[in-house]
């Protein structure tokens, strides 16, 4: 990941500050990641899980890099300069959190198990009409990514759409203390990550540490829908929004023949992009925080309906009379059931064939959650089910008990190979799995050829 810095003169002033540099050290952009380095860049050297970055540096200095940071005594070539630190990931936190504290913006900061993305993607699209938004590109929401978020504000942003993101317990905490929103929103829970989490009340605390981080003069958004998060203690104002008369904003979903529809608050009504209830739950969030960010009902309406859904998060494609549905971008029960269900409501004169890989990081939840999967197969009319994954073999196991023709591949070669033998115009195929997995690759290979 890569970023260009849009005020390098100021920038450099703050690195001069922070570590004495030489003045001939000109940083130009920043990266964590060797094989983006370009000329002018500031390196950082993270130790990861696959690679550590240290044994990088000499390939970054190679490719252009005038400046390195590093945790240990690396030899450091060509005459770059180094920024020697005890721990890189909270010292490039500390540099990124300095540099956004110079900018005085709102910031709104998103998270949540599902639709964080884009629900932010939406919120950002919607404030772009009227302001120069900064917002979190693709998933850049983790300790390593969200300070590269932070490193690209300028003088110019009007307004900040920062996305959070939890593997292990205390990352909402440090993250928000790195972004400062003064707005935040959650948009769900469920048992996701709960390898580290343990259980839903683990995974509640986490989330609900943007709440607690914001300031007294702030926003908390509350989705009534989610009886977890009604009740929470806020530090400032709540702001209700949901599908149910109980929330200040309230939204009614329609579905017909014709598409999806939104109504918000009984004032203005929004044709959704694409189908899906899910898809609205993230279009009210949004809503709520663009209409007191002063945005006009045309202005959301108009962003919301030319709205593209991102890669990977239930993208609906058709090749060449076959219906695809990319939902490949990440895994868990709710999410799956989520697509199983909008794939349900789909007409089609063909067959629901649903391509499935492991739901990862379940931790002792995964066999029941991967039975449970299977099991709602069934109940979502699925014709066929094809798997892939250790642990997506419980759900093809109980697909195939409950009536569903379901098959499960050692390999991804072999499921892409009887896909394409099988698959015929007029079907709809519904690809699913955690990011590791890579379904995508599925739809790639048999489907985009």
């Amino acid at each position: 990941m890569r970023i260009t810095l849009a005020e390098p003169r100021r920038f450099n002033e703050l690195l001069r500050q922070r570590y004495e540099l030489p003045s001939r050290s000109v940083v130009r952009g920043v990266t964590i990641d060797s094989r983006t380095v370009r000329p002018g860049d500031l390196f950082i050297a993270i130790v990861g899980s696959r690679v550590d970055g240290h044994e990088k540096v000499a390939e970054a200095v190679a490719a252009g890099a005038v400046a390195v940071m590093v945790e240990n005594d690396v030899s450091i070539p060509g005459g770059a300069a180094s920024i020697r630190t005890n721990d890189n990931v909270k010292e490039f936190g500390r540099l990124a959190a300095e540099w956004h504290g110079m900018f005085r913006i709102p910031v709104v900061g998103i998270t949540g198990s599902n639709g964080k993305t884009t629900t932010k993607d939406l919120l950002a699209a919607i404030l772009r009409r009227k302001y120069h938004v900064l917002a979190s590109e693709r998933s850049m929401n983790s300790t390593t990514g969200l300070p590269l978020t932070l490193l690209r504000q300028e003088e110019a942003h009007e307004v900040a759409v920062i996305e959070l993101g939890a593997n292990k317990p205390g990352e909402i905490a440090y993250l928000t203390r790195l972004a400062r929103p003064s707005l935040g929103l959650i948009t769900n829970v469920s048992l996701t990550h709960v390898e580290y989490f343990h259980d839903l009340a683990g995974v509640v605390r986490e989330k609900t540490e943007l709440f607690r981080g914001l300031p007294a003069e702030g926003i908390a958004y509350i989705n009534t829908d989610v009886p977890e998060l009604v009740d929470q203690d806020v530090p400032c104002r709540r702001y209700s929004y949901g599908f149910h008369e109980d929330a200040q904003l309230v939204g009614v979903h329609n579905s017909s023949p014709d598409g999806d529809t939104l109504s918000v608050g009984g004032r203005f009504t929004i044709n959704l992009p694409q189908p899906s209830f899910y898809l609205a739950q993230n279009v009210l969030a949004a809503t709520a925080v663009a209409l007191n960010l002063g945005m006009t009902e045309e202005d959301i309406r108009l962003a919301v309906e030319s709205f593209r859904i991102p890669r990977g998060r239930g993208v609906i494609s058709n090749y060449n009379g076959i219906t695809v549905i990319d939902d490949t971008w990440n895994a868990n029960l709710v999410s799956t059931l989520a697509g199983l269900e909008m794939l349900d409501g789909m007409a089609t004169t063909g067959r629901r064939i649903v391509v499935f890989g492991d739901m990862l990081e379940l931790g002792t939840f995964s066999t029941q959650h991967h039975k449970q999967a299977g099991q709602a197969m069934a109940e979502h009319r699925i014709d066929e089910l094809l798997c892939y994954g250790p642990a997506a073999q419980a759900t093809c196991d109980a697909a195939a008990e409950a009536g569903v023709k379901a098959r499960h591949f050692d390999t991804k070669e072999q499921l892409c190979r009887a896909l394409a033998d099988e698959v015929q115009a007029g079907d709809i195929v519904y690809a699913k799995g955690s990011r590791a997995m890579a379904m995508e690759t599925v739809i790639t290979e048999v489907l985009s050829n």
